[in-house]
């Protein structure tokens, strides 16, 4: 007689009055009763004894139970994770490139992570000429495998829009233009309004910016201000109305800490009498402020848990971690068939179909570490395309090669987390710093499952039935 385990990547959701049963590995979710659901989280063999032979078989069919003892289960995960790593670098497509055309910026934000090496990096401004060289001499090799038209190219700094960057933006989107590449920015909009025509949607415009406000106009202007402390969020505010009047779209991220949270459901009606939320083409979202590279003050910060907790009190009607998260996973609830969970990396770091370039021809693999030499990924110059060795290490972390993950229930659905922030906090780019991330994952794929019920979905997918189960 076979004898079954419970899975060691099973999760069990608690709802109002059931249990929602997720497995971490292919996807597969099915409402059962708060009882099971309980017996099943202990994770005790003598559980399975209580069960009917269509129960255990139903179970073992869904990846709930199995067969495998748990280090052959380990394996096998490991095997799997490899697997999709591979298959995902295989069939890589699109890409990115993010130019860094100066570290320079109209505002001191003192949790700003590149304040460190701004001072000594400020002179360097990225020219036309050397766009000219990258697009027509360099961009196959930096990309390899990618065609220009599945290139995403991004204005990044510092501030992008600085007077000085026009030459270069101008000369890139004649490039995006040409190739029928998409173009975004990650701006502070103080800026824009001196080459409004630059944005707008359709290649050779920048179609999406994202910009950040730290709470409402009092908190802001004491947090996102110039060395002069002249006030900024007025005019960010108008300048968001302008590139949503020029067809731009507008992703409005909110810094948030413990001391600016209060102010949000006042920035929020502020934003909604100018016109800037209920635009189609405005989104807006709640981000915790994070110490990563930089050392920041970090007393009143908060993790992604306690932000949207603080979301929900405040019952304000805005994306925040967990809501984006459940946005994220709501489609595994319309899966009938194949794989549902195929993240093995979390970012661009570790794929790098993404990388940052910077004035001085460096490379990098993640924009936080932009600026840092010791975190360089290579170098472009008149020679051409050269690589260092941690473009290969950061290539191989993934989550079949991070011990803990391979452990993990929630492993594909979160990739190994944020390997700057992991090495930060860890001292160990392979070893992962949870934090909140499992609560978040689970938390997130509950109110997916909520938003379904309500909008009248059924309550496991379809094929998913066992009433015996379910009793």
């Amino acid at each position: 007689m076979t004898k079954h385990h419970i899975s060691q990547y099973l999760n069990v959701i608690d709802l109002e009055d059931s249990s929602l049963l997720f497995n971490g590995v292919n996807g597969c979710m099915d409402a059962v009763s708060r009882k099971l659901g309980d017996s099943l989280r202990t994770k005790d063999a003598e559980t399975l004894s209580f069960l009917s032979p269509k129960d255990i078989d139903f179970l073992t069919k869904r990846g709930h139970l199995t067969a495998l003892p748990p280090e052959t289960e380990q394996a096998r995960f490991r095997e799997l994770a490899a697997a999709f790593h591979h298959k995902r670098e295989k069939q890589a497509t699109h890409g990115g490139l993010m130019l860094l055309m100066s570290y320079n910026c109209n505002l001191a934000c003192k949790y700003c992570y590149q304040q460190e090496h701004r001072p000594h990096k400020s002179k360097a401004v990225m020219t036309p000429e050397f766009i000219e060289s990258i697009f027509e001499n360099h961009i196959a090799d930096i990309l390899p495998g990618i065609e220009l038209k599945n290139v995403d190219l991004s204005f990044y700094g510092g501030e992008p829009f600085l007077p000085a960057n026009g030459p270069v933006i101008r000369k890139a989107l004649g490039y995006a233009q040409r190739h029928g590449m998409a173009s975004r920015a990650i701006s502070n909009a103080t800026q824009v309004d001196s080459m409004a025509d630059i944005f707008g949607s359709g290649p050779g415009k920048v179609n999406t910016v994202q910009v950040s406000l730290d709470g409402d106009r009092e908190l802001h202007d004491k947090s996102r201000i110039p060395a002069s402390g002249e006030k900024t969020f007025d005019k960010i505010v108008d300048n968001m109305a302008l590139l949503l009047k020029q067809g731009t779209h507008v992703s409005i991220r909110l810094n948030l800490d413990r001391r600016t949270m209060q102010s949000i459901p006042a920035l929020m009606a502020e934003l909604k009498r100018k016109g800037i939320l209920g635009a189609p083409n405005a989104s807006i979202y709640a981000s915790p402020l994070h110490d990563n590279v930089a050392a920041v003050d970090t007393t009143d910060f908060m993790d992604a848990g306690e932000l949207s907790s603080k979301v929900f009190a405040l019952g304000i009607d805005m994306e925040h971690p967990i809501s984006l998260r459940a946005n994220d996973m709501s489609y595994l609830f319309k899966l009938e068939k194949g794989l549902g969970l195929m993240q093995t990396s979390f970012c661009m770091q570790t794929t790098q179909n993404t990388l940052v370039i910077d004035p001085f021809g460096d490379l990098y693999a993640c924009f936080e570490e932009a600026g840092y030499p010791e975190y360089r990924v290579g170098h472009v110059s008149k020679d051409g395309v050269e690589f260092f060795p941690l473009r290969e290490t950061y290539k191989t972390r993934h989550v079949a090669n991070m011990e803990e993950c391979v452990k993990c229930p929630v492993a594909l659905a979160c990739g190994g987390q944020c390997g700057v922030r992991c090495r930060a906090k860890t001292g160990d780019l392979f070893k992962p710093h949870c934090d909140e991330i499992k609560t978040t994952i689970l938390e997130g794929l509950k109110l997916a499952y909520q938003k379904r019920l309500k909008n009248g979905g059924a309550a496991v997918p379809a094929g998913a039935g066992a009433p015996s189960v379910h009793g």
